[in-house]
Formats: structure tokens, C-alpha cells, sequence
């Protein structure tokens, strides 16, 4: 189990159910874990039934807890309402009880508000050899929300389809699927490998950022992220930048709707720590990659609730919809319309761009 217990980990955040099954029939247990979550709960916060069905029909317990929770508790947190339904028949059916209802416990259905941004006005032509990482986490498993992230990264996605990215090019990871591993492995792994000479290659991320409050070093937190252990539960900026840094694409754009004061907005801190001035030299990124950031080091993000986005993904798939693909020409256009939506809200809000001008 520990030798490959990522890569079975991740099967199931990716809700790929064929893998799923073929680690099942070479004898891994559906009862398994890793990292603390067993593979039920995990997939019990994803949106993919089918992996529940699987893991059920294997022998998983329904009642096996993972962080205190069993699964289909992490399906009501997550807000998973099939994935529920089939744990409550699992727990009915493995108790021998009626099937308790258990329909009052779920969230309410969310009203996402909805965007005049969140569909687009152009379509390009396909760009078979153009890659993105789309990543979105708005419940955290241990951290505050980070309101909407997870309504930027579909709008997001939309987008890029938009502007000519393939399906297949494109990753998605959101809310439970943003694990560090599953960040890291297709950050690290799975761009070096199908990204070429040809490719523009677009990383997206929506959610908490967090200064070390010792050094400064800024990073991006993934759903199983903690502020106390971040560095070995984070996934450093200087590593995602590395990375992409040595990618053989001829572009490489970064998006990041996060921020890394540890004031608040889209930005945590260690408990007992105090707020910090992240360096700005700290989101600076190495040659041939482009960065937008959200916000300068000591500032915090804002969202626009009546849009359903935060204020810089707002403003950026606006600028989109305004012929503005270029990171220049989207940052020109954007950069006052954040800083004016964040002084409606009483704050400052300053978006960054690093970098040479690229498309998208």
C-alpha cells in the first residue's frame, strides 16, 4: 500500500474509476487509505458516485471514520448529495436498519449568484497542443472557506475552452482533488510530459495562499493543506515556478486569485502567528513564465458576492470577454477595476504582473 499509495490516493481524487478498479483487481484493498483519509471518505468528498458505487461494492465500510468523520459525513461537508444518498443505503444495508433520512443534515442547495462573466463571448479555434491546470479549493479539509474559488476554476475553465484548449488538455482539480500530491504530480510530472516546443501552458489557482512566518516564503495551499505544517503539507510557490520554469512550451502563464499575507481574505495563517509582509520578491517568477497575482504581498483578496467570483477572477474573465488575451492587456484592464471593487469594500487590493507579455 505505501509504495503506491499516491498514485491510488490520486485515482480516486481524479475520480478516475478505471484506475480505481484495476488497483481493486491486482488486490488493493477498497477498505485502504492514505495520508490519513481512507478511500471512501475520499471519495465521498468527490463528485464522482461512480468511484463510491465501486468502493462500496468492493467491501469498504461505510462506517470506517477518517479525521473523525465517516463517509458519508465528508459527503454532507462537501455537499455531495448522490455520494450522501448512496452512503446512507450502504449504512442502512451493512446495519441492517432502515435507511435513516438524513436529508436535514445536508447543506442547503447553493444559490450560486449568477456572472455576467461566466460565459464566454469569443471561440477560437482548437489549439491541439495547449495544456492548463485549473485548481480550485473552496472547502478546505481543517482551513476557513475561501469563498467562490471553486465557482472561479468552472468559469475559468469554460474560458480556456474558449480560447481554443482542448478538453483533454485540460486538468481540474477542485475542492478534495486539490490534494498537494495531486498538485504537485501534475505540476511536476504530468506538464513536463506532454507539453512541447508548441505548447502555451495556462496554471490557474483559486483558493488560500500562506506566508512560512519565519521566512516569508509564500505558498499555495492545497485542500489538505495545514497553516501549522506548511512545508510539508503546502506546495511552495519557488517550486511551482521552478517547474514551470524548465517546461519546453514556448509560453507559461500563471493566474493566482489568492493572497499571501496571512491577513485574511484568501490567505491563512499559522494559529498564534501574527500577519506579515510576504517579500514581493516571493511572487516574482524566473524567466519565460508570466505571472498575475491577485494581490501585492501585503495586501488581502476581495470577492464580489453578487458575481460569485473573487475580484480578480471577475475582472479577468471579463477582460477576456473584452478581446483582452494578452497578460498585459488583461492586467491594464483589470488592475484599476480591482483596485476600485476592493475600495468599495473599505480595503486595498492591488493586482501584480510579472513577466514578459504572453497570450493566453
Amino acid at each position: 500500500m505505501s509504495g503506491c499509495g499516491v498514485s491510488k490516493s490520486n485515482a480516486v481524487y481524479r475520480s478516475d474509476t478505471a484506475a480505481v478498479q484495476r488497483f481493486l483487481d491486482e488486490g488493493t484493498s477498497a477498505d485502504g487509505s492514505y495520508s490519513g483519509m481512507s478511500y471512501l471518505c475520499q471519495a465521498a468528498a468527490n463528485a464522482n458516485a461512480e468511484t463510491v458505487k465501486l468502493l462500496l461494492a468492493r467491501g469498504a465500510d461505510p462506517f470506517k471514520k477518517s479525521r473523525g468523520r465517516t463517509p458519508l459525513e465528508w459527503a454532507v461537508e462537501f455537499d455531495r448529495k448522490e455520494n450522501a444518498e448512496l452512503l446512507r443505503q450502504a449504512e442502512a444495508k451493512r446495519s441492517g436498519k432502515p435507511a435513516e433520512d438524513r436529508a436535514a443534515g445536508l447543506p442547503p442547495e447553493r444559490k450560486m449568484p449568477v456572472s455576467d462573466v461566466d460565459s464566454p463571448s469569443r471561440r477560437d479555434a482548437a489549439r491541439p497542443d495547449d495544456f492548463a491546470v485549473v485548481i480550485g479549493i473552496e472547502k478546505y479539509s481543517r482551513l476557513p472557506e475561501a469563498a467562490f474559488a471553486e465557482n472561479d476554476a468552472d468559469a475559468m475553465k469554460k474560458h480556456l475552452l474558449a480560447l481554443g484548449y482542448p478538453e483533454r488538455n485540460i486538468v481540474l482539480l477542485k475542492g478534495g482533488q486539490a490534494t498537494r500530491g495531486a498538485i504537485s504530480g501534475y505540476v511536476e510530472e504530468w506538464l513536463p510530459k506532454n507539453a512541447s516546443e508548441r505548447s502555451r501552458v495556462f496554471v490557474y489557482f483559486s483558493g488560500h495562499g500562506s506566508p512560512d512566518a519565519k521566512t516569508g516564503d509564500a505558498y499555495l495551499v492545497p485542500w489538505d493543506g495545514d497553516a501549522m505544517f506548511l512545508k510539508s503539507t503546502a506546495y511552495p510557490l519557488k517550486s511551482l515556478y521552478a517547474s514551470l520554469g524548465k517546461l519546453k512550451a514556448k509560453r507559461v502563464l500563471v493566474a493566482l486569485d489568492s493572497c499571501f499575507s496571512g491577513a485574511g481574505g484568501r490567505s491563512v495563517l499559522a494559529e498564534g502567528a501574527r500577519p506579515l509582509v510576504t517579500r514581493t520578491a516571493e511572487l516574482e517568477a524566473p524567466a519565460g513564465v508570466t505571472v498575475l497575482s491577485a494581490a501585492s504581498a501585503d495586501e488581502i483578496t476581495a470577492t464580489i458576492k453578487d458575481q460569485g467570483h473573487g475580484a480578480f477572477t471577475y475582472y479577468l474573465l471579463k477582460a477576456f470577454n473584452n478581446g483582452k488575451v494578452t497578460a498585459k492587456a488583461a492586467y491594464e484592464e483589470l488592475k484599476p477595476r480591482v483596485q476600485d471593487e476592493a475600495h468599495r469594500q473599505n480595503r486595498e487590493q492591488t493586482p501584480l504582473l510579472f513577466g514578459e507579455d504572453a497570450a493566453f
